[in-house]
């Protein structure tokens, strides 16, 4: 059994006039609780279950997707929660089954992830089987009935009508807040992992959200990681390619996804410039509802739905190590898919420092600064420490 601890404060800073249509200022704090216990009932059978509870503060000074008050977005949400609760019988020495909710990440979690960076984390209601074949490779299947999202089970259809949004959504909460989204998901995934230096990944994921249809997909694709060594210099390629059709939105379309990222290491020093494409047709662009949002395209989270027009990213990202200390440096430009122009740039860095082995503070912060009328300038500072028992 294990027990975590994890108290946050975040402050924004934002132009008015913001995205969300209210006050540019905000801050939030909140504390998440989680008790953690991993059983093996027998030589196959086991189990994991994880409670959380989540307390907030600043309430007044900040909206989660559940309460809108007019301030900005941070989804953490408030109350108890049952984070994972999931049964895993092992077939044979290669084949598991397992049933339950539990927190997903495949691959790069660019398209399934449990978004753990908020208190209550993203997680799955699915009955899996998994298949292990050679020497550390896989593949897996996943038939998802039900996504349990950061929003929290508060934030159901309907928008309280002290919510600063309930005149203009006519009180009923939009897709993208609900807090469950009910599916009937399959996820095939297959990671190789046969070589030194070299891994492959492919999947296909048919996503169908019955709340929220027009971001219900098909999507094919594969992802080649090289991580060699040369002496002390550590060279990385990464790339990756996917075709999407949107079926609610788009009949016989595909849309793109391209991620290219090179770089190297050297002792303590990582540096990589890293492209990623989210591509549009006719203004029908790609998507990915189920990732692990907040790590990708900067932290200010400015593009959480990938705007009708596409989205390129082109970043440099610098990464010092030496313990206990960790700095990670991010410069981001986005520009539109359909060369209709330039979105803005971001600046992003964490500082962490790890206390002790169970122990890290963490200091994040983000600068979005817009070059397009759809968006506007935002700051982002979070200050997180993590304990683990």
């Amino acid at each position: 059994m294990a027990f975590a601890a994890r108290p946050r404060v975040a402050f924004i800073n934002g132009e008015k006039g913001s995205e969300e249509g209210g006050e540019s200022d905000g801050k939030a704090a909140s504390l998440l609780l989680r008790l953690r216990a991993e059983s093996q009932w027998t030589s196959n059978l086991s189990s994991l279950l994880e409670l959380d509870y989540v307390a907030l503060g600043w309430e007044s000074e900040f909206s989660n997707g559940a309460h809108f008050n007019g301030k900005p977005i941070i989804p953490d949400a408030e109350g108890f929660d049952l984070n994972q609760a999931l049964l895993s019988y092992s077939v044979t020495n290669n084949i598991e089954l397992s049933i339950g909710r539990e927190a997903v990440n495949l691959g790069s979690q660019r398209f399934v992830g449990s978004n753990s960076f908020w208190q209550n984390e993203q997680t799955l209601d699915m009955a899996a089987v998994q298949f292990g074949f050679g020497a550390a490779s896989h593949i897996s299947y996943r038939y998802v009935d039900n996504a349990n999202r950061i929003q929290g089970e508060d934030a159901g259809a309907n928008l309280r009508l002290s919510d600063s949004n309930y005149a203009q959504n006519g009180g009923i909460r939009p897709p993208q807040f609900l807090g469950d989204h009910d599916h009937q998901t399959h996820l095939l995934f297959a990671d190789v992992k046969e070589w030194d230096y070299s891994r492959v990944q492919a999947y296909y994921y048919k996503m169908h959200i019955k709340d929220a249809l027009p971001l219900s997909n098909n999507t094919l694709g594969t992802r080649y990681e090289y991580k060699g060594r040369l002496g002390n210099l550590r060279p990385i390629a990464n790339a990756e390619f996917a075709l999407q059709e949107r079926p609610e939105v788009a009949h016989r379309s595909s849309i793109r996804y391209v991620n290219l990222e090179a770089g190297f290491g050297y002792r303590s020093n990582l540096l990589l410039v890293n492209y990623e494409l989210l591509d549009e047709n006719s203004q029908i662009s790609f998507v990915t509802p189920l990732a692990s949002l907040h790590d990708f395209n900067g932290w200010v989270d400015k593009f959480l739905l990938t705007p009708a027009g596409g989205l390129q990213d082109y970043s440099v990202q610098y990464i010092w190590r030496k313990n206990p200390w960790q700095i990670d440096a991010r410069y981001h430009t986005f520009d539109a898919a359909d060369s209709s122009g330039s979105y803005g740039d971001e600046f992003d860095v964490d500082i962490s420092f790890n206390i002790t082995r169970e122990t890290q503070i963490l200091l994040r912060y983000g600068n979005f600064k817009s070059s397009s009328e759809s968006y506007t300038d935002e700051e982002r500072v979070f200050l997180l420490l993590k304990h683990n028992l």
